[in-house]
């Protein structure tokens, strides 16, 4: 059976929801429990629902988010140990992601390191949202340079234990030292030297495992607008879809 251009096209829009759906997860601006609201989020888009649609069936097949009766979509709260288990995994697989990609990261070392110098700029300016936004891309560059799909969509369904870095950044005061260790890793990427790149990668991802504290992130008033809640006077911040 051939798809028809319609049908190509909009799996190619569900699969850009889905991203900046993905990306909003992982940098804290929908927090465990937001409710995605799928004609919000089209109206936001300016798209029609049947994208959004797909693309929240597919973060519910990743277990990014749950759908139960009565509650809507919302982003999946996870427990503990599950959160510990799921940065142990993320951390070989970006293991892994170095390894295999090094060569195309050595090509794309300047849009590293303007990922990692922002994300180094926000730390010291202790604006946690902004800093993980640039951490969260900094590591998804360097699974996406893998070229494995496999690889990518499993990192991505274990998204959700961004958790324990917004924690982490917010109680450790670390954050300053935590990205610094990207231009460590940078460097081993221009030199060459891949192995050594993959193992600072993983020791960085488990450092900041080991540094979570139990304590809740802040909502932020982008998520609470999307929660159903008054977000203090915060107008919908319309994003286009890339």
């Amino acid at each position: 059976m051939k798809l028809k251009p319609a049908d190509i096209a909009r799996e190619s829009l569900a699969d850009r929801v889905r991203q900046v759906l993905i990306d909003r997860i992982f940098d804290g601006s929908y927090p465990p429990n937001t409710r995605l609201i799928e004609m919000q989020i089209a109206r936001e888009l300016n798209i029609s629902q049947t994208p959004v649609r797909e693309a929240l069936r597919a973060l519910e097949a990743a277990r990014l988010v749950e759908t139960q009766p009565y509650r809507g979509t919302r982003v999946r709260r996870i427990s503990d140990s599950e959160r510990r288990e799921a940065c142990q995994v993320r951390a070989v697989l970006e293991e892994l992601a170095a390894r295999l990609g090094a060569a195309r990261l050595r090509e794309h070392l300047r849009e590293l390191r303007v990922e990692a110098d922002a994300a180094l700029a926000a730390a010291r300016q202790n604006d946690v949202v902004r800093y993980l936004h640039h951490n969260v891309r900094f590591h998804g560059m360097i699974v996406e340079a893998a070229d494995n799909a496999v690889l990518r969509r499993t990192w991505e369904s274990l998204g959700f234990s961004v958790g324990a870095r917004v924690r982490a950044a917010r109680t450790t005061g670390d954050m300053i030292a935590v990205a610094k260790e990207h231009r460590q890793i940078i460097d081993a990427l221009a030199r060459g030297d891949g192995k050594a790149a993959a193992r600072l990668l993983r020791r960085h991802v488990e450092v900041i495992v080991g540094s979570a504290s139990e304590a809740e992130p802040r909502t932020s008033n982008h998520a609470r607008r999307w929660a159903g809640e008054p977000g203090e006077g915060d107008a919908i911040v319309r994003s286009a879809v890339r």
